[in-house]
């Protein structure tokens, strides 16, 4: 054998998990960035299903009201208070903490025993705390300031905190690491995959501070959608925009919350200010591995940064009508807009290492995603809108759709499709398959049209209203999952073996 053909190498394909050539410590990385990412997705989608089956007509009227008033004529029973003095509806049946909690729980990747246990232990603990709750706000009822206060603020943070406790101390139990780390169990864990459960402090803290925070956010809204002082705020958003574009040439006037222009009136109301960005964004400054200059420096421009946020929506009113389209539904989707931006903009920078080449790949994959929205915009509505139709004919329920006050419904398909574009381009670069991204594409048109059959239905037998919050985060998370789907690494890697050394029986059986 000739000099040259000793050095000829021959491919082995062996399981990544076992590469010597990364080392421990990169393995080690892999597993831990899959792991976060696969339980933050499926928790964000548990709790997305289980927050929308309680704000279900049906569900409250059929289930959480009545449940709530058990659970009244328990506390009643208990404390001896009257039993007039408090009327306890759906919202005061606990369920958004036992949303909570089941969600996380579900999410974790447990045994369904251990899921199970956890939950109805959970549910018992809530329920047991919000009974107390009920008891207590009868036994003070007749101070109404008082009421209040504990009503809408302290007695909400409290059950939240509990459910939140609870699921921190149940996920303790179960384990975190890899096997033989503390709280896991070498070669086996306790997870659903055969192994344990990789998840750092960080993400761990603003999992746990997100869904706190967030459940504290719808707990608490309906207080600051009716508050004087956000909408105070509201108008000096509204005159801070206007004279923005009054200064940029484009004529605006305004009255209160209210600004006009030639393109037409927006009114800044509470719900535009008091937005879930803002639990978020606290959760992000609190965990972030930062020293305590710039968390502090991050809390303390919070107020800043959503009034800023704030008047950049308005500006949307300057954009010619011929790109924009809707006003009204392009105001409401600003957030939602911005959180794609900014998703795709990460999703370049990790992927292009950062620099030059992360600034282009971020700004070639927005622009194109944009195309991609507008361009699938009237395709997708014959394809996904006349399959439901189908769908719907065949049923006998022909006619039956659901649309909400800010557009999100509709513009969902297209956006979606715009954003896995966008995403694809920003995470492949080019440098995967291209079938994989369509296949990708249609499977995302595919759950568009099984998703709007039961949500059509669901809007026209029952009154289906669901938070637009949910519409939203629904657009943003089925294009993200997808794309780690296709994208997570492969589960062979190639190592090069040279041609003179023969495998040895390990390698042999891991090929």
């Amino acid at each position: 054998m000739g000099a040259q053909d000793v050095r000829k190498e021959t491919k082995v394909l062996v399981p990544e998990l076992v590469d010597e050539a990364a080392g421990p410590e990169a393995e080690s990385d892999a597993r831990e960035r899959n792991a976060m990412l696969r339980f933050t997705l499926i928790t964000g989608a548990w709790f997305v299903g289980l927050f929308g089956l309680m704000r279900l007509r049906w569900v409250e009227q059929t289930l959480l009201t009545p449940f709530a008033g058990v659970q009244q004529r328990v506390a009643d029973q208990l404390t001896g208070a009257p039993s007039d003095l408090v009327y306890a509806d759906a919202s005061c049946s606990g369920g958004d903490p036992l949303a909570l909690c089941a969600g996380a729980i579900f999410a974790f990747p447990a045994t369904w025993g251990a899921r199970l246990r956890g939950a109805a232990v959970g549910f018992t603990v809530i329920t047991a705390v919000n009974v107390v709750r009920l008891g207590h706000l009868s036994l003070i009822a007749e101070n109404r300031s008082l009421l209040d206060l504990l009503h809408v603020y302290i007695w909400p943070g409290i059950l939240i905190l509990v459910a939140a406790g609870f699921v921190y101390a149940w996920m303790g139990r179960q384990g975190f690491d890899l096997g033989g780390g503390p709280g896991g169990t070498a070669g086996g864990g306790t997870g659903a995959a055969g192994g344990g459960f990789v998840l750092g402090a960080a993400p761990r803290r603003f999992l746990l501070l997100a869904a706190v925070l967030v459940a504290a956010y719808f707990a608490t809204a309906p207080f600051f959608y009716e508050s004087a002082g956000v909408d105070v705020v509201a108008g000096w958003i509204a005159v801070t925009g206007g004279a923005i574009m009054t200064a940029a040439g484009t004529a605006a006037t305004v009255d209160g919350p209210v600004i006009r222009n030639v393109h037409g009136a927006f009114i800044v109301t509470q719900e535009c200010i008091f937005t879930p960005l803002i639990p978020l964004y606290l959760a992000a400054a609190l965990a972030a591995p930062l020293g305590w200059g710039r968390r502090t420096a991050m809390l303390l421009a919070t107020p800043a940064v959503f009034f800023a946020l704030g008047v950049s929506r308005l500006l949307v009113l300057a954009v010619p009508a011929a790109v924009v389209g809707s006003y009204a539904v392009a105001i409401h989707a600003f957030s939602q807009i911005l959180v794609a931006v900014i998703l795709v903009s990460v999703a370049a920078y990790r992927t292009a290492g950062g620099g030059r080449r992360a600034v282009a790949r971020g700004a070639a994959a927005v622009a194109l995603g944009v195309v991609a929205a507008f361009a699938s915009a009237p395709v997708l509505g014959a394809v996904v809108g006349g399959a439901v139709g189908g769908l719907q004919a065949l049923a006998g329920h022909a006619g039956h759709a659901f649309a909400d006050s800010q557009g999100a419904w509709a513009i969902l398909p297209a956006f979606q499709v715009g954003l896995f574009a966008a995403l694809w381009i920003a995470v492949a670069g080019g440098g995967r398959s291209w079938r994989c991204a369509l296949a990708g594409l249609g499977g995302i048109v595919l759950v568009q049209a099984a998703f709007g059959v039961p949500v059509d239905e669901l809007a026209h037998h029952y009154g289906f209203d669901p938070h637009v919050g949910l519409l939203r985060g629904w657009a943003l998370a089925l294009p993200a999952a997808a794309i780690w789907w296709l994208t997570r690494p492969a589960l062979f890697t190639v190592i090069d073996v040279p041609a003179h050394r023969a495998p040895s029986r390990l390698e042999a059986r891991r090929a």
